[in-house]
């Protein structure tokens, strides 16, 4: 039985974390039925509480952690591997001794090693080395990496040589990664694991009764408007990051939300208000959640709790199988966070994208949408609500662009899981 370490994704919080971390769960179990997989989570108590499968065992990776257990420990247990001598192992912390006896590192991180975020480059390494000291294989699937112009970043990524694979995500990637002399023999060009995502993957069952509930009165506005209304659901997906540029920039970036919002349905349609980051027993953290932007865009939109009778809001902790319903349910949707892109795009959702880097245009011209990407510096209200309503006139014809582009996609992020399992079959 194979044991499989995933590090650098949660269940709780980052919804898009989440989705890569469920993602490599299935396609690997698909492959490899009887796999086990150690979570390192940076947030471990949470995760424990929330995921009941017998084959997910959760450790942690918190900054503490890695730290003060995993490096060091693993650099005290790596000259007893490779002497032989791995029954020692039983003397070292469980999370250690969990990473030593995994045939796998899978590194979930959806960027590192990049210019100007050597803040994090800590993080980048610390979810890699140890394995690397335990002689562990590590597998970087789909993310985005570089440039390595910054001497720091330089010197730090060198140990991507030394990863068994590597995935850029995106052309951008792959010539960052040639600029440090990486092999193409360890290279697999392909798009985020997240596209392989399927709803029974789910190792959550947060916020069924919220989405239950929101679907319920969507199906009862479409049903009050009647036979002859011309009503979509458009779905406003905005971004606690984008939110903390706004504010630093000074302009109202929730105001902006609910200028789109209001218009949208001023013109007859209803509109869905979700997240793709959720901390809901955190409401004054912004970090890694969406709710509070939403809350202020509901607030400036008037609308009670739930919503109103045609604006619906997310306002608890829903999965990424339970956003996924909710997009479903869209027939457009225009969004701030990638995963919730990539969610859109998955499901032949057409999506506007207001984003802060290039990785969003990236992935929208393999499904020939990079018109309908935008930087967030372009935020005139007024011109993104008419796009907007463009969007929603063409919703049909762009349904089935992407549809036309999407199996090619879905069959890449897939090779990577493929990729993973034949690299360990030969050794």
């Amino acid at each position: 039985m194979r044991r499989y370490a995933i590090i650098a994704a949660t269940v709780w919080g980052n919804r898009g974390a989440e989705a890569m971390l469920e993602t490599t769960v299935g396609r690997l179990r698909d492959r490899d039925p009887d796999a086990g997989f150690v979570v390192y989570s940076y947030y471990p108590e949470r995760d424990r509480a929330l995921v009941d499968d017998p084959r997910v065992t959760v450790r942690s990776s918190t900054p503490k952690h890695l730290v003060l257990v995993l490096f060091p420990f693993s650099l005290l247990l790596a000259p007893f591997n490779a002497l032989g001598l791995g029954v020692l192992a039983g003397i070292f912390p469980a999370s250690v001794r969990d990473l030593a006896r995994c045939d796998a590192l899978i590194d979930l991180a959806g960027v590192s090693f990049i210019d100007g975020r050597e803040k994090f480059l800590p993080f980048n390494v610390l979810t890699i080395l140890p394995a690397m000291l335990l002689g562990v294989p590590v597998f970087k699937l789909a993310q985005a990496m570089g440039p390595f112009r910054s001497p720091v970043n330089r010197v730090a990524a060198g140990m991507l040589r030394r990863c068994a694979l590597v995935v850029p995500r995106g052309a951008v990637t792959v010539e960052n990664l040639h600029t440090i002399g990486f092999p193409d023999s360890r290279m697999l060009p392909g798009p985020d694991v997240a596209f392989a995502f399927e709803e029974h993957d789910t190792l959550s069952a947060e916020g069924e009764a919220e989405v239950g509930a929101l679907l319920a009165r969507i199906e009862a506005a479409d049903a009050a408007a009647g036979d002859g209304a011309s009503q979509t659901v458009v779905g406003i997906c905005p971004s606690s990051v984008i939110a903390g540029k706004a504010v630093r920039e000074g302009w109202d970036y929730p105001g902006f939300l609910a200028h789109v919002a209001a218009g949208l349905l001023a013109d007859g349609h209803q509109v869905l208000l979700f997240p793709n980051a959720t901390k809901a027993e955190r409401p004054d953290t912004t970090r890694n959640n969406d709710l509070p932007v939403i809350a202020e865009v509901a607030d400036m939109l008037g609308a009670a709790p739930g919503g109103t009778e045609r604006l619906h809001v997310v306002r608890g902790d829903v999965n990424a199988a339970g956003l996924r319903r909710l997009v479903a349910r869209c027939g457009c949707a225009t969004v701030s966070r990638f995963h919730a892109m990539v969610g859109a795009l998955a499901l032949g959702v057409p999506v506007l994208v207001l984003g802060w880097s290039h990785k969003y245009a990236e992935v929208m011209e393999q499904f020939g949408m990079a018109e309908w990407a935008f930087d967030y510096s372009e935020h005139d209200p007024e011109a993104f609500l008419a796009r907007t309503r463009e969007l929603v006139a063409a919703r049909e014809e762009l349904s089935t662009l992407i549809g036309e582009a999407l199996p090619a996609v879905h069959a890449a992020a897939l090779a990577q899981f493929d990729a993973v399992v034949e690299r360990l079959v030969r050794g």
